[in-house]
């Protein structure tokens, strides 16, 4: 498991392989939240900067599952 450091809070991320897409950074709906305004603008530039990194965000629960199964819980929300 790694983490990515925002704001001076360590936020839960995990690197996984998709078939179609190879290696992808996934991290928690937390961590999207506090990248965001209302969803919609970054708080600053190091917030997009770590955005743009991540392919796409989970809940806090999901990050713990065994890699087979977030593979699939990813392709399922994803293709």
């Amino acid at each position: 498991m790694d983490t990515i450091k925002f704001q001076n809070k360590e936020y839960k991320a995990r690197e996984i392989e998709l078939n179609e897409l190879g290696k992808i950074l996934v991290s928690t709906t937390s961590l999207n939240n506090a990248l965001m305004i209302n969803g919609s603008n970054y708080v600053s530039n190091e917030a997009e900067n770590i955005d743009e990194r991540i392919y796409y965000f989970i809940e806090e629960d999901e990050i713990e599952l065994n890699e087979t199964d977030l593979v699939k819980l990813i392709s399922s929300q994803t293709v």
